[in-house]
């Protein structure tokens, strides 16, 4: 007999009797009929019982059906035993025989037990036999991988109420069938698979989906039906939010993977025995986790957080809190909080002043956070739902956000702290080595001073006034730098601004025009610039910057030997205008005046000296030394 599974319904199988071999197994009876095979109990070679998948004719025609149930079936064999999925021991194919062959089936199929439950007047299995049947599939999925054409005979259930995926190796064949038009997509296959799209983790999101909403309401999955939250007592429109968004038409709006939403029903219909394969023992009642939203709901609509705030105030998981890197205050661990960690659906927009980034996974929101890149005042939106909110006025996300700031501050903090002691460490180090370097000066000078010998011409026996004198004494300056400050016992006096003198009557600078000055370019005023610059009168720098007394002091207190040299054991008031443009001086008065022997030998001292560099025209300083 010809399968009709290409107008929706299936027969009874009749294309094989009792004792019929086909393959490794030996049919003893027919078992039921899927959209995908006719199923009989058989025994293996050894006479163990086993399960035999014989796909309909017309659908093992068809080449792209034959390929990937034989792919699917060589991953299901190569996957390790687990609980909730039925083991494939092989499939093959025998003239026009397609056939999959599985360990023993015990129980009955989803689809099976919810016909008898329609036939009795009920609906679904209610939210604890939901959770529980989601739940156990997501396990199995989980240890063998994507199973593409998920359906409520697809699983089947023991009389102890163990949940287990059964044709993992036909999921792949009913996709392909959908897509090549030989079989009419039922309402659990994903609609990109359905149009041709390879099977993924993104279409068994969307079967997961489909078969949750069939085990809650007891119809399978279609636009306008009704809602779970309406159709079954208790239920919150948290659940309805998990099945729409598992059931998007979209992947990319869908959850990332099984597992994520495995916690998430976990949570939002109760833990309980949620594996639990005794129907016998005690089971507790749904958790409170059942009337309150998950993290991701909460987070994409604030309104919902005061139902988390007690729970979800500051906790985070600790392989949450792992993977994010977020020093956040660890209590119980919460499935949701975790499980919305781990969605890599890209949701998540970053608005920033007027430019939006994104998107990103929840994961990549709390990173952000945790790097200071997301800070308080930056708004997030869902680009789902178009909800928007200040990141730190959101109560579940605010708390993050200000102990990603507090960590922060901490680490400056530390830093700062580290700085200053290696700062002070490196200024006691150069304390030392200058102290070192001092006392090295020091003894050069006292060797120079006692050993070195005393000059040739001595300028005592000179007139002071005379120009032998000068010129003795500018000949001695010329070693100055070779002698050091400490050569003789000199007092110098700190530099002072000298007061502003009273301008001379005649309009022009009284000073600069001595006898010598000319001879020794100590000329008078305006030597810096083109500023009028009477010497004597007024008291305009010129410019915005200054040489400060202490920098000039630091240049000529290095020449006490120079200075003692030219005043020979007496005193002298000593004036003089520095230039910003050259940090050289530009005019020197010894005493009030520019004449004489110890003015000459002053000027010339001074006009050798270096001074710093500034940004205005001039700066004048007064200073006395002594022998």
């Amino acid at each position: 007999m010809t399968s009709s599974a290409a107008s929706g319904r299936v027969a009874t199988p009749v294309r094989l009797s009792a004792g019929a071999r086909v393959g490794t197994a030996t049919v003893t009876g027919p078992l039921r009929v899927t959209a995908m095979s006719e199923v009989y109990q058989a025994q293996d070679e050894s006479g163990n019982p086993c399960t035999l998948h014989l796909v309909h004719a017309d659908l093992a025609k068809v080449p792209a059906v034959r390929q990937a149930v034989l792919a699917a079936a060589k991953v299901a064999v190569a996957a390790a035993e687990h609980k909730h999925l039925v083991r494939t021991h092989g499939a093959g194919v025998e003239g026009e025989l397609l056939w999959v062959l599985t360990e023993p089936l015990d129980g009955s199929t989803v689809k099976d037990l919810l016909a008898r439950k329609r036939q009795s007047g009920g609906g679904g299995f209610g939210a604890r036999g939901a959770g529980n049947l989601v739940v156990g599939v997501a396990a199995g999925l989980s240890a063998v991988g994507v199973h593409g054409g998920l359906s409520t005979d697809s699983v089947v259930v023991s009389r102890s109420g163990r949940v287990r995926v059964c044709d993992f190796a036909l999921g792949a064949g009913l996709a392909a069938a959908a897509a090549a038009g030989a079989l009419p997509p039922p309402s659990s296959l994903a609609p990109e698979v359905g149009k041709g799209g390879a099977p993924s983790a993104e279409a068994d999101v969307y079967g997961l989906g489909a078969l949750l909403y069939e085990g809650l309401v007891g119809k399978p999955l279609e636009r306008g039906g009704p809602r779970p939250s309406e159709a079954v007592a208790g239920l919150t429109t948290t659940i309805d939010e998990i099945i729409a968004r598992s059931c998007a038409s979209s992947p990319d709006k869908r959850f990332g993977s099984i597992e994520v939403m495995r916690e998430l029903v976990a949570d939002a219909l109760g833990r309980g025995a949620a594996v639990d394969d005794d129907p016998d023992k005690a089971t507790p009642a749904p958790s409170a986790a059942a009337s309150r939203p998950s993290l991701s709901q909460a987070i994409a609509n604030p309104s919902l957080s005061g139902q988390m705030s007690g729970q979800m105030s500051g906790q985070m998981s600790a392989t949450a809190a792992s993977s994010s890197g977020m020093r956040v205050p660890a209590a119980a661990a919460d499935p949701a909080l975790a499980a919305a960690l781990a969605d890599t659906n890209e949701k998540w927009l970053v608005a920033k002043g007027r430019l939006d980034y994104g998107p990103f996974a929840l994961q990549g929101i709390l990173d952000q956070i945790n790097k200071r890149e997301i800070v308080a005042g930056n708004i997030l939106i869902d680009k789902d739902s178009g909800n928007r909110f200040d990141v730190s006025d959101h109560p579940l996300l605010g708390p993050l956000v200000e102990q990603a700031k507090q960590n922060h501050d901490d680490a400056r903090r530390a830093h700062a702290e580290v700085t200053h002691h290696e700062t002070h460490k490196k200024r006691t180090t150069f304390l030392f080595v200058g102290l070192g370097v001092a006392l090295l000066g020091i003894g050069v000078a006292v060797f120079l001073i006692f050993f070195r010998d005393p000059p040739k011409k001595p300028c005592a026996n000179l007139k002071a006034d005379s120009p032998e004198m000068a010129e003795c004494l500018s000949a001695q300056v010329a070693g100055v730098d070779e002698v050091g400050s400490a050569s003789l016992d000199i007092t110098i006096s700190k530099p002072k601004k000298p007061p502003p003198e009273p301008k001379s009557s005649g309009g022009h600078s009284s000073g600069g025009h001595s006898s010598g000055g000319g001879s020794s370019g100590g000329g008078g005023g305006g030597s810096c610039g083109n500023i009028s610059m009477d010497l004597e009168g007024g008291d305009d720098d010129g410019g915005d910057d200054k040489l400060s007394m202490d920098a000039v002091f630091n240049v000529y207190s290095r020449h006490g030997s120079g200075f003692g040299r030219c005043i020979h054991g007496g005193s002298a008031n000593i004036w003089i205008e520095i230039c910003g443009k050259t940090g050289k001086v530009g005019s020197v008065k010894v005493n009030g005046g520019r004449s004489g022997g110890t003015y000459e030998c002053i000027n010339k001292l001074m006009r050798s000296m270096q001074f710093p560099k500034f940004d205005g025209l001039r700066t004048r300083a007064e200073f006395d030394i002594g022998g």
